[in-house]
């Protein structure tokens, strides 16, 4: 209670510092930072505490162009997740992998019982591409992001995220960097983007992530 209560205060001699000499929107910014940093709180919550694997399905067409995207894409968001939602333990994604492997894929579900998980967020990649042009990087992506409750067979959360860009507003040249080091920037953003499903953010985070530029 006495450290939650200096820490109330230290925050409100601060802001009584930084207020005055911000104005209109900023002063508002300013001021929700300061007593909520994340002010955008997770859509599902329910990860939290839970054993949880993630795995994502590319369709056919992108199965074998891009099946390696897909599980860096897994791994990222596991990553993601594990670092951010409290108490969540995340299946290693080589275990995933090998369960994939072995079994060609039957079902999200089918997956998480066998690695002993309590939820499986399976995230199915519709579209996936790196190029705009043959001289320009901008990567667009979408997917369909579930949850499942292992013991139900139940979806408990589901989200599409439609025509996913970064850089959300220019294109790269590709003679700046190579293919395999902006496929790693978009992966990057894209398993962001997911795995803000499931955790608090600050919503500048985001703003300064569209206004990016290369």
């Amino acid at each position: 209670m006495f450290a939650s209560a200096v820490r109330i205060i230290r925050l409100i001699t601060l802001a009584a510092l930084v207020l005055p000499a911000a104005s209109g929107c900023s002063t508002l910014f300013t001021a929700a930072y300061l007593f909520q940093p994340a002010d955008v709180p997770a859509e599902f919550t329910g990860l939290r505490g839970k054993h949880v694997a993630i795995a994502c399905r590319p369709i056919v067409e992108l199965e074998f162009t891009d099946a390696g995207s897909a599980r860096e894409l897994a791994s990222l968001v596991g990553a993601q997740i594990g670092s951010k939602v409290r108490r969540t333990r995340i299946i290693g994604q080589q275990e995933v992998a090998r369960w994939v492997d072995e079994n060609s894929w039957v079902d999200y579900p089918s997956l998480g019982k066998s690695l002993d998980a309590d939820l499986v967020v399976g995230v199915d990649l519709e579209a996936f591409r790196l190029h705009e042009g043959s001289t320009l990087y901008r990567g667009r992506a979408t997917a369909h992001v579930k949850v499942y409750e292992v013991a139900t067979k139940k979806i408990v959360f589901e989200k599409r995220i439609d025509d996913f860009s970064f850089p959300a507003t220019t294109a790269i040249p590709a003679s700046d960097r190579s293919e395999a080091e902006f496929r790693g920037m978009f992966l990057q953003m894209l398993s962001q983007k997911i795995s803000r499903c499931f955790h608090a953010y600050e919503s500048r985070e985001v703003f300064a992530e569209d206004s990016l530029m290369f």
